[in-house]
């Protein structure tokens, strides 16, 4: 846990008394677009976030924000999701081979991290986590004992590669001699870390509806191999709601869509996803109800 910023933020709620707002972005990869329309609906309202806490591709769109929060901060994640809808750069480049035949070829992962790394370059204008306009901690799972790690200082954009190392897609992250990957191995939405930090009313930007556990059609190996995985993150993410218990305010924004059926590497639909949970984010926030997910017209 980033001892530094969890002891200030709980030294600044006794003094003031008063709220201390987090956001929180779970992971989720190419379904990271739907967080863009969720802020847009936060921002809309002027809903000003203390503490950014990420996870994986939400520690990337996090820190986005965190560099300039409010309309510029949101125009800059827009911006970033708007390139990967248009294929520029391709940070998943599609290949002939099924996946199952990539899989089994030699290699620690499937894709080259550094096109990712280039565009957080490009993009990011911060070189150091604690040049961040706001508070900020992204996590990524330590392989030498399995456990969590928290970065809440130094290199930006080494810290958002370990965290968003995800498993077969891009290769582990060594820093100063230990290795990371992926933050949602161990921590999917990290509620906990944010509360932790001072936080006493969170919003959740959660790339799922979360309203239901999903019904994938399992037709593949890979798919039954995908849906454990997610069911092992989401019942974690159950027990961290019940350990916050009464200690804070939980918002939970809708994604607006069911996203099942869309490629792990397909990054085009991200301007469909995030205007649909514009739509219902917005909604919530108007009216405190769900709308029903919206199901995405997938192509064979």
């Amino acid at each position: 846990m980033p001892l530094r910023q969890a002891t200030l933020g709980r030294i600044r709620n006794a003094l003031r008394g008063q709220e201390t707002t987090a956001f929180v972005f779970s992971g989720g990869a190419n379904l990271g677009a739907v967080q863009v329309g969720m802020l847009r609906a936060l921002v809309e309202r002027g809903i000003e976030p203390d503490v950014i806490v990420g996870c994986s591709v939400g520690a990337i769109n996090g820190a986005a924000f965190a560099t300039e929060p409010g309309i510029r901060g949101l125009n800059r994640l827009s911006n970033i999701w708007g390139r990967l809808a248009d294929g520029q750069p391709e940070i998943m480049p599609t290949h002939l081979l099924p996946v199952a035949v990539q899989m089994a070829r030699k290699g620690a992962s499937l894709h080259d991290p550094d096109v990712l790394r280039q565009l957080l370059e490009e993009e990011l204008s911060v070189e150091r986590i604690e040049d961040l306009a706001l508070p900020f901690a992204c996590v990524a799972t330590r392989l030498s004992d399995a456990d969590e790690y928290w970065f809440d200082e130094g290199h930006l954009i080494d810290a958002l590669m370990a965290s968003a190392a995800l498993p077969a897609i891009y290769p582990p992250v060594e820093l100063d001699g230990e290795v990371f990957m992926d933050g949602g191995v161990v921590r999917e939405a990290p509620v906990v870390q944010a509360a932790e930090m001072g936080a006493n009313v969170i919003y959740l930007l959660h790339v799922g509806h979360l309203a239901d556990i999903p019904q994938p059609t399992l037709d593949r190996p890979f798919d039954s191999a995908r849906h454990a995985y997610w069911l092992a993150r989401y019942r974690r993410f159950e027990e961290d709601l019940e350990e916050l218990g009464r200690r804070c305010k939980l918002i939970r924004l809708p994604s607006g869509s069911t996203t099942e059926g869309i490629r792990f590497d397909d990054f085009s639909r991200g301007r469909e996803l995030a205007e649909l949970a514009y739509r219902a984010s917005d909604h919530f926030l108007s009216t405190g109800e769900y709308l029903p997910p919206t199901p995405l017209e997938i192509d064979d």
